[in-house]
């Protein structure tokens, strides 16, 4: 009977689902944000994903952004010259040392408003880490790592 009891215990223990932490899924939720944000979204809608003092770099493109103040202002001036489709493959969060850090993969389609018939593909990873407390997440680290680029 015990054998029994236990053997369902088992089988019923795998059935149940893990509810993430709340931090984490905040942090999710901010990963798959980004995309409609810098696509859509306003000036004070992309400032709140980014800590005050939030790195944003694109060694590729020679991008190093030290503050939030410097990330919106990028963002404005490339809002002002390009039209953008972002879209997200995939993301994990994880534990690096003591802070929760995440990985995303995208592709974004970039047309530049001055050479409006070619069109940008780029895909690669976004490597974040977050500052979160029990009600939100923001990134305070967000390196872009460029994989390819082509034209169309």
């Amino acid at each position: 009977m015990y054998r029994r009891s236990l053997l369902l215990f088992f089988l019923l223990g795998g059935c149940t689902s893990y509810e993430q932490p709340t931090h984490v899924k905040n942090c999710q939720d901010l990963v798959y944000s980004y995309p409609e944000v810098r696509d859509k979204g306003n000036e004070d809608q992309y400032a709140a994903l980014f800590t005050d003092n939030a790195r944003f770099t694109v060694e590729k493109l020679n991008i190093s952004l030290n503050n939030k103040t410097e990330i919106v202002d990028r963002f404005n001036k490339a809002r002002n010259n390009t039209q953008t489709v972002h879209m997200m493959t995939s993301s994990r969060q994880f534990r690096k040392n003591d802070a929760l850090a995440g990985e995303s993969h995208f592709i974004l389609l970039l047309k530049n408003n001055a050479q409006p018939t070619t069109t940008k593909i780029i895909s690669g990873r976004y490597l974040d880490t977050f500052d979160y407390d029990t009600s939100q997440c923001r990134f305070s680290s967000r390196k872009v790592e460029i994989d390819r680029m082509d034209a169309l």
